[in-house]
């Protein structure tokens, strides 16, 4: 009797094994003859597989329902012609086609996730809306890592490397347009939390504020929505009519700084450090005159914040570059809550305020200080 017991146990559990569920990545390219497909997490790698003949099968279990990371190795191309792109993983079966030609062309998916089939909707907006732009920054990005881009000249090797600048500008400005195009299409989606995080939202806070509305309530309680609605709380405090927040520390005659000794209509608030070489380009741009026109500079200011910690090393910088203007720093360097408060990422960063010192522009390229110091000061008279 106890031997049929065990019996009846192994069958039960023999059948529930049986039933579990399972998951099936198969993997398709007519273009690659051999290499390896891996499945990351985190930057960790759970499986490698093998590419044979333009094909490979993994069916691994995986630990838990999420976002991965696949990436394709082509054995006869170079490593920098790696295909990433990310996918939504869960229990069942995935069929993946990938078209080699596209680096950026997210592949053909079919699963029944319809947590997949939600970010494959959104890749599809996105090619559809920055296809040709993505492919346009492939190629330049491709040439210069090439044999005839180290033969250009220095000049025509800097244009060049502008010009890449200037499209990859071009392309996250489109980042929140695609988003919002995919949410207006799929309103009821929940991946668009997860893509809005991984997105650089202090670029165009006052965008990524009016398409996180927008999200479902599902979307919103998810972490990647949670983590979105804390970072934007912050953002949205720097958006054009905010009051700017207040700027600590010391001039470099050793007095407090008082924001309101500064008498002007439109003021540049500038965060820079003394070993960036872009922050020196910049204030010799200001010096002579370039970011400003002679009719607006009597309603001018500009106030320098920096993001040092050596008192010597930035009263040394300022000597060195004949800056004329309000010089600040607390001489914190990342931990400044000038930092904290004015959500500065990267030196050299500015902002327009105005005599009230309430944000016109944030985050303004400096090339762009002239035609915006003009309008606002027009559109005010």
């Amino acid at each position: 009797m106890k031997y049929c017991c065990y019996i009846i146990a192994s069958c039960v559990l023999l059948i529930a094994c049986n039933n579990a569920p399972k998951f099936e990545l198969t993997f398709k390219s007519a273009d690659i003859k051999n290499g390896t497909i891996t499945l990351n997490q985190v930057n960790q790698t759970l499986f490698t597989q093998a590419i044979t003949n333009g094909n490979a099968v993994i069916n691994n279990p995986i630990t838990s329902p999420g976002y991965y990371t696949v990436s394709v190795i082509d054995s006869d191309k170079p490593l920098s012609a790696k295909k990433s792109f990310e996918v939504y993983l869960e229990n069942g079966s995935y069929s993946i086609e990938l078209n080699t030609n596209n680096r950026r062309e997210y592949p053909n998916i079919t699963s029944a996730s319809k947590t997949q089939q939600q970010l494959s909707a959104y890749y599809k907006i996105e090619n559809r809306i920055a296809g040709r732009l993505n492919h346009t920054i492939d190629s330049l990005l491709t040439f210069l890592d090439s044999r005839a881009a180290r033969g250009l000249s220095k000049k025509e090797h800097s244009a060049f490397i502008n010009k890449t600048r200037a499209m990859q500008t071009k392309r996250r400005k489109l980042e929140p347009e695609v988003l919002n195009a995919y949410v207006t299409q799929y309103p009821d989606n929940i991946v668009a939390a997860h893509i809005m995080a991984r997105q650089y939202l202090d670029e165009h806070p006052a965008d990524y504020n009016k398409i996180f509305g927008k999200l479902t309530d599902e979307a919103k309680k998810t972490p990647d929505g949670q983590k979105i609605a804390d970072k934007l709380n912050v953002l949205i405090q720097l958006l054009p009519g905010s009051v700017a927040p207040d700027i600590t520390g010391n001039t470099p005659d050793g007095k407090s700084f008082n924001k309101r000794s500064v008498n002007a209509k439109v003021i540049l608030v500038e965060f820079w450090i003394s070993g960036s070489r872009l922050s020196q380009m910049n204030h010799s741009k200001i010096l002579n005159g370039l970011i400003i026109g002679d009719s607006d500079k009597k309603n001018f200011a500009i106030i320098s914040v920096s993001t040092d910690t050596d008192p010597e090393v930035w009263k040394r910088a300022i000597k060195q570059s004949n800056l004329n203007w309000p010089q600040v720093a607390d001489l914190k360097g990342d931990y400044s809550p000038n930092v904290a408060n004015w959500k500065i990422a990267a030196v050299p960063t500015y902002f327009l305020v105005d005599g009230n010192w309430r944000i016109i522009k944030p985050n303004i390229d400096i090339i762009d200080v002239d035609q915006e110091v003009h309008d606002y000061l027009k559109n005010a008279k």
